[in-house]
Formats: structure tokens, C-alpha cells, sequence
């Protein structure tokens, strides 16, 4: 999906994925709705779900090839950690994905989508050296971060330190010494999973934080996986196990 380059302040989202589920669960999120003049079955769907949220969408010619849509989007707002916990606090079963600098906007938007599609209670990224909520980022999540609630907090360590106290076991995905299967590890009713930047991984100092550290048994000649592919068999595999509990 192609996206005109955002300026400083500017949110705006031309997937037509992203769109639709922003109309069905968070349509006071778009500010403006333009739609091709050129017309399709998807198009017309978005228009006329559009309309039955109270929203006047625009029909123009010269749209981008490819783009059916462009909504401009309200500002991002991200919730507070703080007020996440107290939410979290009687709750038997939680599982926060905490992003250790990823920075890759296509990584952060699957994770999210995974994260969302799977249940997950919310995810955390760093304020700094972290990609952030973009229209890209609406995206390549399908539109999943406006229903899944996301932290913005002043750093990693911090934010687990946050979590820890509130009951929850930090569970890092790293291949470094200690890291043991995925299988091998207890059952914990709420769990901070930390994933690492790309290439890098978990900081030491993160890792240092982890009361655990776990690693996805690889079959294959590759012996690793991008953090959006990673994340996702680690979210599956220990939400079913919280539900199984």
C-alpha cells in the first residue's frame, strides 16, 4: 500500500482494510473521508458504511493507483500505563506485549494486529528510538491500533519495573545464554512478553529485567525469525495456555 509522506502532526491512512475497521469500532477517529471517483464493490461498501456513521465522504478523480480511499485520522492518543493497571488489577488472566525499540512501522503494525486479534490486554513501546503510531503503521495493522490499547512510556525498564509490581512475570524472547523452550516454562496467570528490536534483540539491561527468558524451537537451517513472526507464535502459544488455566 502506497502513502503519501506524512508530515509532522498528520495522520492519515489509505488502507482499505485500515478504514473500514476504523468505521465499524472507532469511527469519531476520522476526520475526513475521500473516496475514489472511479468507484468499486469495496468502495462502495466503505461509502455506505460511511454514511450510516453519520460521516459525508467526498468522491475525487486523480487518486492515487491503487487507493480506493484516504481518511484523515484524529490524532493518536495513547493510553496511560498507570490507568491500564488499575484496569488489569482484577483480572486473573493478562498479557501485555512490551516492545523493546522495534523500529520497523510494518513490525509494529503486525504486532499490534496479532496482539489485537488475539486478545492481548495492550502493548507498550518506548517514547524514544522506537517507531511510533503512523498511517503506515494503521496499515499494516488492518486499523487494529485503534481497539487495542496502546502505552507510550519513558522507557523500557521502567515500564517493566511498572508491571512487575503490579503481579505480572516479564517473559523476554531472546536467544542469549539462559533463554530456554518456550516449553519448558511455567504457567503464569499475567505476563509482560518483551520482544527486542530487529537485529539486535533485547538490550542487556531489558533482559536483566526478564524473570524469564524463552526461545521458539527452530526446525529448519534458519535460525531465527523476524519479532513479528516471533511475536506471534509466543502470543498464541501463551494466551492458550492462560485459557487453559
Amino acid at each position: 500500500m502506497r502513502h503519501r509522506s506524512e508530515k509532522p502532526g498528520e495522520l492519515e491512512t489509505s488502507s482499505l482494510s485500515a478504514i473500514t475497521h476504523l468505521l465499524h469500532f472507532r469511527p469519531k477517529a476520522i476526520r475526513s473521508l475521500v473516496l475514489s471517483d472511479r468507484g468499486s464493490a469495496r468502495v462502495d461498501e466503505i461509502e455506505a458504511l460511511a454514511l450510516q456513521k453519520g460521516l459525508k465522504p467526498s468522491r475525487q478523480k486523480g487518486l492515487l493507483e491503487g487507493e480506493g480511499a484516504r481518511a484523515l485520522l484524529s490524532p493518536f492518543v495513547f493510553c496511560e500505563l498507570k490507568a491500564l493497571l488499575q484496569s488489569l488489577e482484577s483480572e486473573k488472566h493478562a498479557l501485555v506485549v512490551v516492545l523493546d525499540h522495534v523500529q520497523d512501522p510494518q513490525n509494529l503494525g503486525a504486532l499490534c494486529r496479532t496482539a489485537e486479534a488475539l486478545g492481548a490486554n495492550a502493548l507498550l513501546i518506548p517514547r524514544h528510538r522506537s517507531a511510533t503510531v503512523t498511517g503506515s503503521v494503521f496499515a499494516s495493522s488492518a486499523g487494529a491500533v485503534a481497539t487495542l490499547p496502546l502505552c507510550q512510556i519513558a522507557n523500557t525498564g521502567e515500564g517493566l519495573r511498572q508491571l512487575k509490581q503490579a503481579g505480572f512475570w516479564a517473559v523476554g524472547s531472546t536467544l542469549g545464554e539462559g533463554s530456554t523452550s518456550i516449553d519448558e516454562m511455567p504457567s503464569f496467570e499475567k505476563i509482560a512478553l518483551v520482544l527486542g528490536a530487529e537485529g539486535e534483540g533485547i538490550a542487556s539491561l531489558t533482559a536483566s529485567l526478564c524473570d524469564w527468558k524463552i526461545q521458539i524451537p527452530l526446525m529448519g537451517k534458519v535460525q531465527s525469525l523476524n519479532v513479528s513472526a516471533a511475536g506471534a507464535i509466543l502470543m498464541y502459544e501463551l494466551i492458550r495456555r492462560q485459557q487453559r488455566h
